[in-house]
């Protein structure tokens, strides 16, 4: 085998092991359940923890209120978040617009953690609970 052919074969590895991604896992409250990506598209990002944010999937830092109504890409971390952290199912599509069913899965996932009030809107009480900060 030349040179030029294991680079080559070392680039295929490297690459498809990032389209398959790893599984991460928790150490905190949602340690029970599995942390993998269930993701709704091709290209959807994998949530991992960092020390200083949490649980983090790519799409959103920070803590800002979202409710339904609300679009863009911090509904899709907490779209991301629910899918990759939590048991909930049907999973999410993550498309960054907060409905119906991003609110019925937020107002469950409120429930599960006790992180009152069960609104379904995603504060900072929320946003805390989702990260595992």
């Amino acid at each position: 085998m030349t040179i030029g052919a294991t680079h080559k074969s070392l680039g295929i590895g490297v690459a498809t092991l990032a389209l398959l991604g790893g599984v991460a896992t928790a150490g905190t409250a949602h340690a029970t359940e599995s942390v993998t990506a269930h993701s709704t598209a091709a290209a959807a990002k994998k949530c991992t923890y960092t020390k200083s944010l949490g649980y983090y999937c790519g799409y959103y830092k920070g803590s800002g209120t979202v409710r339904k109504g609300s679009k863009g890409n911090a509904v899709r971390e907490v779209q991301a978040l629910i899918n990759q952290t939590t048991s909930y199912k049907p999973k999410l599509k993550v498309d960054g617009d907060f409905g119906k069913n991003t609110k019925a899965a937020v107002i469950w996932f409120q429930k599960k953690y006790h992180v009152k009030p069960y609104d379904g809107i995603v504060g900072k009480k929320t946003w805390k609970e989702l990260r595992l900060k």
